[in-house]
């Protein structure tokens, strides 16, 4: 297991006319550019995403939080707020098998991380590759649905949450997923990735990246553009200095 980074979150955008359902029906296997035209449409939702609520789980044995300290995780449920605002709660094992929840927060003064026994917010471990704002910048899953997803396929319609999608799959190199969902993968390996989104908004609802031995990430999102507030979190005062 290595450590996280927390994975793949895509939203909002409304599809192209180009790839409406009027102008484009969905046929399994589909042509490579009509189904990269998806690909497209959620890349650029990515970078257009204003907010969304979304939760990420493990599948399979935890991966690492904090590798150092022996802090695993199979859940984390946050929030994104646009540019650069992320909070996350997640819940972590310790080396005793204790389940505890700490929050995550990035903002643009830092990243900052509640003691899971105190709650009180600290700077988070400077050996932590969990970035949540990566995922929506320019060169997170946008990119990779843009550019390197390999062999695309419209696997058809499907219905998600009560919702009707379309069912996209491709695959992704290990080198080229591992900057976003910690370095878990093999980077000279192809690594499936599905995507399920809504056929008349082209919003995703549902993404999946598959390892080796059942291993992975689901990520499902819901309440996207929807108003989120993440404040810097405030750090309790110094502790006074011993006199001597």
């Amino acid at each position: 297991m290595g450590k996280i980074q927390a994975v793949l979150v895509v939203c909002g955008l409304l599809v192209s006319p180009a790839y409406s359902k009027d102008s484009q029906q969905a046929r399994p296997g589909g042509a490579r550019g009509a189904t990269q035209g998806y690909l497209d449409a959620a890349a650029a939702a990515v970078l257009n995403l204003k907010s969304a609520q979304f939760s990420l789980k493990r599948e399979g044995p935890p991966a690492f939080l904090d590798e150092k300290n022996g802090i695993t995780f199979a859940l984390a449920e946050c929030s994104y707020a646009a540019p650069d605002r992320v909070s996350c709660n997640v819940k972590v094992s310790l080396r005793n098998g204790t389940i505890l929840q700490l929050t995550r927060v990035w903002v643009p003064e830092g990243v900052f991380q509640t003691n899971p026994l105190t709650r009180q917010f600290g700077k988070a471990p400077a050996d932590s590759s969990f970035n949540g704002p990566a995922l929506f910048a320019k060169t997170g899953i946008a990119d990779i649905l843009k550019t390197a997803t390999r062999n695309p396929q419209l696997v058809g319609k499907e219905t998600i949450q009560g919702k009707d999608t379309l069912h996209l799959k491709g695959e992704v190199m290990g080198d080229k997923l591992n900057p976003l969902v910690g370095f878990t993968l093999k980077a000279d390996f192809l690594h499936p990735v599905d995507l399920w989104m809504e056929e008349k908004s082209s919003r995703p609802v549902q993404v999946r990246v598959s390892e080796s031995e059942g291993k992975g990430w689901l990520i499902e999102l819901f309440a996207m553009d929807e108003p989120v507030d993440i404040p810097t979190p405030k750090l309790p005062p110094p502790a006074p200095k011993p006199q001597f």
